[in-house]
């Protein structure tokens, strides 16, 4: 989440925080694919419709197609991105018959 931070910090919202755009190289940690960020001051949605990766949008922006996207989106996002990816990766006793 440190670029998630800069980003906002500059006054950026990346608005598509998902596990395609986030990459790993040499032990970093690297947020890609900036076509959907839009500055943080816009107070208006950045797209006509609905954007991101649903599976890891907010709830709040699944629920309200109208409602601004915010800080909290986006830190919700990679709170989805996280458990998904450890989810994915974590060894289970679990069996699927």
């Amino acid at each position: 989440c440190l670029a998630h931070r800069e980003a906002y910090v500059v006054g950026i919202l990346h608005q598509d925080i998902s596990t395609g755009n986030i990459i790993i190289f040499l032990g970093c940690g690297y947020l890609i694919d900036w076509d959907l960020a839009k500055a943080r001051s816009m107070q208006r949605p950045h797209q006509l419709t609905c954007t991101g990766t649903w599976q890891f949008m907010s709830a709040c922006l699944v629920e309200d197609v109208s409602a601004f996207h915010t800080f909290w989106d986006d830190l919700e996002s990679a709170f989805w991105v996280l458990l998904w990816t450890a989810l994915m990766f974590s060894k289970s006793s679990l069996s699927v018959d």
